[in-house]
């Protein structure tokens, strides 16, 4: 194992203390371990030792940060490679990051769920975003006959005016719906996203009312039952990864406006949805 090693009756009180990994008679510190113990005056490490050594890691400022940070909140913190096992009341995964890293769906998916992103931002500063994968539900099961529309560019026009429940809008004389709900209602050959229409098809089918997350900067807002409620989730589909500074910036607007925001992505022919919220662990 890489790191700094103290012996000696030091590597007792050290271990005793819930830091590094015991080595015989010596203990093996992780750099992030080592630094704050010298930055805190413990033990006798020098820190401007410690520092010159630690700081030629890749990644090493970000790590540190959120290191610090958990220790600072009152976690024991053990280093599991590229997460931290931490444990206050319970043990949770901790991912540092930097902001301006790419999120990428399938990678988060595949971790142990629920898990912590650990982003620090250029002032050093450390926020936390909780990750779990959902599977969201609703209870509205219409899905109106759609007969005699016209397409006329992103719309589908339904000259004779008849309420479409949870579907378009009724306006003066006529009716209309967007590709997307036209396609799902009628199987109707019109220009739309395939996969996007594919997350869409998915939440209708798993029972949820579904509209324009455009005014949220999201593909879709989603009602359990019906319009009369809140919605209560903002989703978003995403290709593959996005920057990790939108989906900061898409958690804050749910969270603003309180909605929880859903990530979305078709793996191997199946719909998955990551959970993604803003916590203060």
């Amino acid at each position: 194992m890489n790191g700094f090693r103290i012996c000696g009756r030091n590597a007792d009180r050290i271990t005793s203390r819930g830091y590094g990994v015991r080595q015989g008679r010596c203990v093996i510190l992780a750099w992030e371990e080592a630094l704050y113990l010298a930055e805190n005056e413990k033990f006798g490490l020098d820190f401007r030792d410690v520092f010159s050594k630690a700081s030629q890691l890749d990644d090493f400022d970000v790590r540190f940060f959120v290191y610090r940070d958990l220790r600072a909140r009152g976690y024991v913190v053990n280093i599991r490679g590229e997460y931290y096992d931490a444990k206050k009341s319970v043990h949770m995964p901790f991912y540092p990051m930097s902001d301006m890293d790419m999120f990428y769906f399938e990678k988060e998916i595949k971790k142990d769920l629920p898990h912590i992103l650990s982003v620090v931002d250029g002032d050093g500063d450390v926020t936390y975003y909780l990750v779990d994968e959902a599977n969201p539900e609703g209870n509205c099961q219409e899905k109106p006959v759609v007969e005699g529309f016209v397409v006329a560019g992103r719309r589908v026009f339904i000259l004779n005016a008849k309420s479409l429940g949870t579907y378009g809008k009724t306006e003066g004389k006529f009716s209309y719906l967007s590709n997307m709900e036209a396609r799902y209602l009628s199987g109707a050959n019109v220009d739309y996203n395939g996969e996007i229409y594919s997350v869409y098809e998915d939440l209708r089918n798993r029972g949820l009312v579904v509209r324009s997350g455009f005014k949220y900067g999201t593909h879709f807002r989603t009602y359990t039952e019906s319009m009369n409620e809140h919605s209560r989730f903002l989703v978003h589909v995403l290709s593959d990864s996005e920057e990790m500074q939108k989906i900061s910036r898409a958690v804050r607007v749910a969270h603003a406006v309180r909605k929880e925001l859903l990530l979305s992505k078709e793996i191997d022919g199946k719909i998955r949805y990551l959970h993604i919220s803003w916590i203060r662990p």
